[in-house]
């Protein structure tokens, strides 16, 4: 039986505009933002968030950028746009962020002939990348977008997955990565890490770390103890037993 889709060429759906999903790294990499509102506020934030080199270009700037200025975390161009200046040259990314929608599609004109990747505030189909909505809990990234058809539904699903994923779900995914590097040093075979690595998902974790009656260093300290003594599926599943007695020991199961 054929499966669906199978034999046609992949592509965008007639008439659907189509954004391929990335996650940037761009520590250390600089990025510009023309405009200075809460918008462009916003834009520094996230992308200070993610260790980049944030330039920021308008003649009037809001407090918070203003104090982000005066500390050195963004670097102020208090100035109004014109092509050819140098910070959208050296951006890796480029956002367009005034109240002006000319200048805005002029910006994104500019940085698409620079061979730039351009975001504009104002028309998401107006530049080469859209911002998604997204929950951060450490490690963990979620990240919604409607392709720019609705951004109030993109924020409506943001919010359900804040509740869905609460803060305890930081120093889990950092638990399971400090586990799978010792896994990784300990297991040659591959597809046994594997099979360790999807019986630690069987854990009950999540309602450990919800509960805050443990600590989160000490509980990973005593898991990479036991894995270590015992790096097999047999280990693991053991390892699940003792946090359920664990669990009824603090009361919370």
């Amino acid at each position: 039986m054929t499966k669906a889709g199978e034999g046609r060429l992949p592509g965008p759906s007639p008439g659907v505009k189509s954004y391929y999903p990335a996650m940037l790294d761009l520590e250390g990499r600089p990025c510009a933002i023309v405009g200075g509102g809460r918008v462009s506020e916003r834009k520094a934030r996230a992308l200070l968030e993610a260790g980049a080199r944030v330039t920021v270009v308008s003649p009037v700037f809001t407090p918070q950028l203003e104090a982000w200025a005066a500390s050195g975390a963004v670097r102020a161009l208090r100035e109004r746009y014109a092509p050819g200046l140098p910070a959208l040259a050296e951006a890796r990314l480029v956002f367009a962020a005034t109240d002006d929608a000319s200048v805005n599609a002029q910006v994104c004109a500019e940085a698409e002939a620079l061979g730039k990747f351009a975001n504009a505030a104002d028309d998401g189909a107006g530049g080469g990348f859209l911002v998604p909505a997204a929950v951060r809990r450490g490690r963990l990234t979620l990240a919604v977008s409607t392709a720019g058809a609705s951004p109030g539904l993109a924020a409506a699903l943001r919010r359900r997955l804040e509740e869905a994923f609460g803060e305890e779900y930081a120093p889990y995914v950092e638990l399971l990565h400090e586990l799978r590097g010792i896994i990784q040093q300990a297991v040659p075979e591959t597809g046994e890490r594997q099979e360790l690595f999807r019986g630690m998902l069987e854990w009950q974790l999540l309602p450990l770390l919800r509960s805050g009656r443990t600590d989160p260093a000490g509980l990973c300290a005593e898991l990479a103890r036991r894995v270590l003594e015992d790096p097999t599926p047999g280990g693991v599943e053991a390892i699940g037993d003792w946090l359920r007695v664990y669990a009824r020991q603090l009361g919370y199961e």
